[in-house]
């Protein structure tokens, strides 16, 4: 289900004003807090609120001494989140937030640490994105007109994702995986994880008339995508990321692959399971320089009751590279997990 996204106000000054005076007769009132990790206040951190009796999400951004402030909420019970920050902090919910008309209610948001807090993984993603928020200008073309997709990307997750549909089987898999906390995951053993497009991480994408690739610093470190036209093989072997070709619908690249083994968990921090019948649709649109959308579409009939979706805005980051990423040598994965 789609939901609609408002920005509301959180300047400093506003903050220290207080709720503003008509607020009580229109029926609205606040939330405000501070955002902090074990490290500190968080700064540009995206915070949620949404009434639980309907669509439309309330966003604030969490300002340099981690404070953040969503005001003019209509009265009612809200669930108040942070989406998963990077690799560095685990997705923040606290539900049943009552708001009153004409009063303020306080939360404070403490995030803990992600991804097992695997040395490494820090708060470099907030940093680059808050480093690269005022890019701005008209997407680049190809020479054939078509936007050109190139660049280092700073990718993120959905703040909104919905709940997987499972078949039984599947339900049961998944979570027999999260009471083990994921301590099978492939990545875990230097494999290919997760073909989706959903990690927190440094994309390089090389865009040419037919074929792009993107490279990412995680196992197998690329994907082509074939754009001259061909179809998938009929009779290629089952692969982690599968066979991925590619057509313009406007200034949309709809991306179709097929072709799965079943060894990978999808989804980053989620390890939902599939079947060799997973088919995923991604759309790509550049709607200004500094940004691209990506649209994410799982159907796996084997697996899920109704498709999975995922919608993401990667952010460009044109200071920064992709590093070289030799999983064998730095893997404490294993001895976390106590499987060494």
């Amino acid at each position: 289900m789609m939901t609609r996204t408002r920005l509301a106000v959180n300047v400093v000054a506003i903050w220290l004003l207080g709720t503003m005076p008509g607020s009580a007769q229109n029926g609205t009132g606040a939330i405000r807090g501070t955002v902090s990790n074990p490290d500190g206040p968080v700064a540009g951190v995206p915070v949620q609120a949404k009434e639980q009796s309907a669509d439309e999400v309330f966003t604030a951004t969490s300002a340099a001494s981690g404070q953040f402030a969503l005001n003019a909420l209509p009265a009612g019970t809200y669930d108040v989140t942070v989406p998963q920050i990077g690799l560095a902090n685990a997705r923040f919910v606290q539900r049943n937030v009552i708001v009153e008309a004409g009063k303020t209610t306080a939360v404070d948001i403490a995030l803990v640490k992600g991804n097992l807090g695997v040395i490494g993984d820090d708060n470099a993603y907030l940093t680059i994105r808050n480093k690269y928020t005022n890019v701005r200008g008209e997407p680049p073309r190809m020479a054939d007109g078509r936007p050109d997709l190139s660049g280092v990307w700073n990718g993120n997750v959905d703040p909104n994702p919905e709940a997987a549909a499972l078949l039984p089987w599947a339900n049961d898999v998944w979570k027999q995986r999260l009471a083990t906390a994921l301590r099978d995951h492939p990545a875990g053993f230097c494999l290919p994880g997760d073909p989706t497009p959903t990690n927190p991480l440094l994309y390089r994408i090389v865009h040419t008339k037919q074929l792009l690739v993107l490279l990412f610093e995680q196992e197998p470190h690329y994907r082509q995508v074939f754009l001259d036209g061909r179809a998938h093989p009929t009779d290629a072997d089952p692969t982690w990321m599968g066979h991925s070709v590619g057509q313009w619908d406007g200034d949309t690249l709809v991306v179709d692959t097929a072709g799965f083994n079943d060894k990978t968990w999808l989804i980053f921090a989620t390890g939902l399971p599939h079947t060799g019948m997973l088919h995923m649709t991604e759309r790509y649109r550049r709607p200004d320089l500094g940004h691209l959308v990506v649209d994410l579409r799982l159907e796996d009939p084997a697996t899920f009751t109704r498709p999975i979706e995922r919608h993401m805005t990667w952010q460009l980051a044109p200071g920064e590279e992709i590093l070289e990423d030799i999983c064998n040598e730095n893997n404490k994965f294993p001895a976390y997990a106590g499987l060494k």
